[in-house]
């Protein structure tokens, strides 16, 4: 990869999306004032490109800084079409600041712009769950299911809760479903 985007970054100096890639190549090897300065050139180029802003927070959230990727996040929030990608970011950056029904607030408005989003699925049960709301976790994965149907990890995460909470029947007949819907 590294080798692919040089030769890119050669043949095309002054792409932007490139640019990014290199930026985001750059947060992953942990070179983080590297990628900060080139993000703040870019930025002077093209301030109203959501991914300067998501990488921004994903530096923040390295430093251990997740109140201010959290407000680069809520600026992607005006600039970006994919809301579902960044309302996620936005939940796991509240799950690291131990905020869990900010981080469900966030997963819900993920799984709303994109149902199919199984992570989101996960974590926002797993909020649920961790905040001890098992009722209103079982009333929300009801109200998806009625929209997703066919969700087997929706019935999944279903059947798990009803178990916990001792109502094996229902937890039986969800668990039948996710076997019905995926029976591997």
């Amino acid at each position: 990869a590294k080798k692919a985007l040089k030769l890119a970054l050669e043949q095309h100096p002054k792409s932007t999306g490139l640019k990014l890639v290199q930026v985001e190549m750059l947060i992953y090897e942990n070179k983080l004032d590297i990628a900060e300065k080139l993000l703040n050139e870019l930025y002077a180029i093209e301030p109203h490109n959501e991914e300067l802003y998501i990488q921004k927070a994903n530096i923040f959230s390295k430093r251990d800084q997740h109140e201010k990727a959290v407000e680069q996040l809520q600026i992607a929030l005006k600039y970006t079409e994919d809301l579902a990608d960044v309302y996620n970011l936005l939940g796991m950056e509240y799950l690291f600041m131990d905020n869990l029904e900010l981080a469900k607030e966030n997963f819900i408005k993920c799984l709303e712009e994109d149902t199919e989003d199984q992570a989101a699925l996960y974590n926002v049960v797993y909020c649920f769950e961790f905040l001890d709301q098992h009722e209103d976790a079982i009333t929300f994965l009801d109200s998806y299911i009625n929209a997703n149907p066919y969700s087997e990890i929706a019935w999944h995460q279903m059947g798990r809760l009803h178990y916990s909470l001792n109502q094996y029947e229902k937890a039986l007949r969800a668990f039948d479903y996710a076997t019905v819907i995926d029976d591997t």
